[in-house]
């Protein structure tokens, strides 16, 4: 086995060490094929004369996340993530191979690129891969960790390792990225490791095409200009996305460590010059949560997909732009305490408490940062007022639940007559929408 990546420590060097011990602690990464890919070693690290420790054991893992999704346009470069999870430990190393699913023990797929020291790239006799890929062992290569990552990844309960990845440049077929990660101490003396073993399928996605075009920037529950940032926003307009996509993200591989995905399919927005989150991608129609900032006023827009960058759509980004979400028009999404929804056949009633949900209503307080999982109640920070058939109501809760997402409860006000009432919130003074915003109320 090669091990010029090995770290030996003698344990009778250490201070009370009561025997001599050999350490093999892989500070610097392992050495080729211990990813448990076909023709890699099986057991990944736990091996003879690598790590010894378990297997795939409860309550940790290895998480591959890919800026494509579960496609690769062939040639064009994707960013890869290989988050290691384990709460109980403290230091946190990997290693990954792209292979072709064809022949996946001998041939490789693409080659994988360090984007920062806390990455290296091995061919398979050990060496470090030059700029233009392995030539040795076939072309196989592995990316893992370096000593600086994993000095740097004392952060539990998880560690993300960055790195790119360019695709090979014409369609093989299938290809799956295989990764192995550790979780240890991080103490001197290694006397146990925790190996987790994981992969991810990438199939052939559309590339090339027509450029993308924006026509309409609008809020996703109004459907109306403006904006606000940390809302809900929903982009119309022509090749906004793969021909074949018509999907929302995949919460178990897209969202890493609690920050939601900037990328699906290929597909990236900026708003005033930031990342937005990418929710849902379609050629017509894409979803994003523009960023947290203070700016307001017109500001532009950008897609770019495998195909090109769009044109710059203006919109104004405001601080507050109300929207309560739609159900079948003219009605607005409302619910029963029970949480069953407000229908004709189960109308509200005067003097109930119901739920509506809506975005762009403006910070939290706590604020409630754009681009992250959320989970609770913080209430908003601007007062939030209302009408219902055309009676004033003071809400009894208003506040950020999720990821840009409003609960607002209000009582429907006594003396409402039965029949599909309006409601307006008005936040800021700005005002949600005024049409197909109904609610069924009987008596």
């Amino acid at each position: 086995m090669f091990t010029r990546n090995k770290l030996i420590v003698n344990a009778s060097l250490v201070a009370l060490a009561i025997a001599p011990i050999v350490l093999y602690a892989y500070e610097y990464g392992p050495d080729p094929a211990y990813t448990g890919a076909p023709g890699d070693n099986q057991t990944a690290c736990v091996a003879s004369g690598c790590h010894t420790g378990t297997l795939n054991p409860a309550g940790g893992s290895v998480k591959i996340t890919a800026s494509g999704g579960t496609t690769y346009v062939p040639g064009e470069t994707q960013h890869i993530t290989v988050t290691v999870t384990d709460p109980t430990e403290r230091k946190y190393g990997f290693q990954l191979t792209a292979r072709a699913d064809s022949n996946p023990s001998k041939t490789p797929a693409g080659h994988v690129l360090s984007t920062d020291a806390l990455t290296q790239v091995l061919c398979g006799d050990g060496s470090n891969a030059p700029s233009g890929g392995c030539k040795v062992s076939g072309g196989l290569e592995w990316a893992e960790h370096t000593l600086a990552g994993y000095g740097k990844s004392g952060t539990p309960p998880a560690y993300t390792y960055t790195f790119d990845w360019t695709p090979p440049a014409t369609d093989i077929g299938p290809v799956t990225l295989y990764a192995a990660g550790n979780a240890v101490s991080g103490a001197l003396v290694v006397t146990g490791t925790k190996t987790y073993t994981t992969s991810l399928k990438l199939t052939p996605g559309q590339g090339g095409g027509a450029t993308p075009n924006i026509t309409a920037v609008v809020n996703d529950a109004s459907f109306a200009a403006p904006i606000a940032a940390g809302s809900w926003v929903a982009l119309f307009g022509s090749n906004l996305a793969p021909a074949s996509s018509n999907r929302k993200w995949n919460e178990a591989t897209e969202i890493v460590n609690g920050k939601l995905p900037t990328s699906l399919d290929g597909t990236s927005v900026m708003v005033n010059g930031k990342a937005a989150v990418v929710e849902f991608v379609s050629p017509g129609q894409v979803n994003i949560q523009p960023p947290d900032d203070a700016a307001t006023g017109p500001v532009p827009v950008v897609v770019t997909t495998s195909a090109g960058v769009s044109n710059s759509f203006t919109v104004n980004l405001a601080a507050f732009a109300p929207g309560l979400f739609p159900a079948t028009a003219p009605f607005v999404v409302a619910q029963h305490a029970d949480n069953s929804y407000v229908t004709s056949a189960a109308p509200a009633k005067p003097g109930e408490t119901i739920i509506l949900w809506g975005t762009g209503f403006g910070a939290a307080s706590p604020t409630v940062p754009a681009g992250q999982v959320f989970s609770g109640a913080n209430k908003l920070s601007g007062t939030v007022t209302a009408t219902v058939g055309g009676r004033s109501v003071t809400p009894d809760f208003g506040g950020v639940v999720g990821a840009g997402l409003v609960q607002i409860n209000l009582t429907i006000p006594a003396g409402t007559a039965a029949g599909n009432v309006p409601v307006v919130l008005t936040v800021g003074g700005v005002q949600s929408q005024t049409t197909n915003n109904m609610i069924p109320v009987g008596n």
